[in-house]
């Protein structure tokens, strides 16, 4: 189990993006790009960040333009176009994978108009056809793609690991896998600790954010239950700090982070801790719980 935070919440450079993050004892910077697909100034900025820090890229959120269950076929051509690209380039940098929704903020059965130009069954037919070109590019470089499900306020395809799940099975491809984010989850599944247990094989990254979407620890989410059952089922990946923050960025991110340590027992990459030992850099500060 790692540990990683997306580079907005740090800094606008990658430099001191990555050497805020191996100050703050995490293992991988998530990288946010928006709007465009990753470019190769882009991808030489962040290996030569990575390489002098030691930090690992662990995801690519973003990277494209339109959404892979567009609503336009040609924009979704191009939505399927800029990931291809952005795989080739977050090959290079040895990141795990790509992070991607169906789509967000196009439609929501839950607001008017309440019904979208497209049935349940068209939008099948969509994504399957989206993920399966993907897939083809992602096995090829043995790379992954992040399948994520969005709250009903966000999106009106995917919003649980189980919709997630069944496309990827339709898709046949062991490169794309769901990531499930605690906030989303916090809203659209019944008990978080069973969908981990239930699709373990299927979740190949976490978000972290708490049921406000502040950091963890400024919520009511749970997660000394959720990282313990993460834990149990084996998970070796990366769970990544991607929420709004409260109080100074820096300070506040170092106390969530030395929360969560605190919570379970965890033998982090390239930490010499056994497992069972609690955190030595734990501060019990004014983190609300």
């Amino acid at each position: 189990m790692k540990f990683s935070v997306q580079d907005k919440l740090l800094s606008n450079t990658y430099m001191e993006t990555f050497n805020l993050a191996r100050e703050l004892k995490f293992d991988g910077v998530e990288i946010s790009v928006v709007g465009e697909p990753l470019n190769s100034k882009i991808t030489k900025e962040i290996i030569s960040a990575s390489n002098k820090t030691g930090i690992v890229p662990s995801a690519i959120c973003g990277g494209y333009r339109n959404w892979i269950g567009d609503f336009e076929h040609e924009k979704r051509l191009i939505a399927i176009k800029d990931i291809i690209t952005s795989l080739e380039y977050a090959s290079e940098m040895n990141s795990v994978g790509l992070i991607m929704p169906a789509a967000f903020g196009m439609f929501s059965r839950r607001l008017p108009p309440f019904s979208p130009p497209r049935d349940q069954e068209e939008d099948q037919v969509v994504l399957v056809d989206s993920l399966t070109k993907i897939a083809e590019f992602a096995e090829k470089k043995r790379i992954n793609v992040f399948l994520e499900p969005l709250n009903r306020y966000e999106d009106h395809m995917i919003n649980t690991v189980k919709q997630a799940v069944d496309l990827i099975e339709l898709v046949g491809s062991e490169r794309i896998k769901v990531i499930a984010d605690f906030f989303h989850m916090s809203i659209e599944e019944e008990k978080i600790e069973d969908t981990i247990c239930k699709y373990s094989n299927y979740i190949g990254y976490y978000h972290l954010a708490d049921s406000n979407r502040l950091q963890p620890g400024m919520g009511h989410s749970n997660f000394e239950l959720y990282l313990g059952t993460v834990q149990k089922t084996g998970y070796k990946g990366f769970l990544s700090f991607e929420c709004g923050i409260h109080g100074n960025s820096i300070e506040s991110l170092y106390e969530s982070l030395n929360f969560l340590k605190s919570l379970v027992p965890v033998k982090l990459q390239g930490d010499g801790n056994n497992v069972g030992q609690k955190s030595k850099d734990f501060i019990n500060t004014n983190i609300v719980i």
